[in-house]
C-alpha cells in the first residue's frame, strides 16, 4: 500500500491494529478510497465509494470501523483507543459501536 493519506492506531493488548486510509481518487463518476487495517496477524484491505472525495473518505472509514468492530480483536480481546472501546471512527446510519458488540453476544 502507497503512503497513506490518514491513519488511525489502535491497540489490543501490547499489539497495534493500524488502520491506514489512502486518498480519494477519481474513479469514472465518482470517488473511490481504498484502506487497509493491520492486524496483528494479518490483513484486510477494502475501500468505500462517494460522489466526491470526502463522501469516499467518510464511506472508507465507515466500512473499516464494522470490519473492526466484527473482528476476533474487538470482540474478544478488547481492542482499545486511547484506552476507550469507542475508536472514535464513525459508522453509518445511527448504528453505534454497541450495536456491533450487543448483536454479537447475542449471536453467541
Amino acid at each position: 500500500m502507497d503512503q497513506p493519506f490518514v491513519s488511525r492506531t489502535l491497540v489490543v493488548g501490547e499489539q497495534e491494529v493500524v488502520c491506514q486510509f489512502q486518498r480519494p481518487v477519481p474513479r469514472d463518476h465518482d470517488y473511490r478510497c481504498d484502506y487497509q487495517i493491520a492486524f496483528p496477524s494479518r490483513k484486510r484491505a477494502f475501500h468505500g465509494f462517494g460522489i466526491d472525495e470526502v463522501q469516499a473518505l467518510l464511506h472508507a472509514m465507515q466500512n473499516a470501523h464494522a470490519d473492526i468492530l466484527v473482528s476476533d480483536e474487538c470482540q474478544n480481546q478488547g481492542l482499545m483507543w486511547l484506552d476507550m472501546r469507542e475508536l472514535g471512527l464513525p459508522l453509518a446510519g445511527g448504528l453505534s459501536t454497541e450495536d456491533f458488540l450487543k448483536s454479537l453476544r447475542n449471536s453467541r
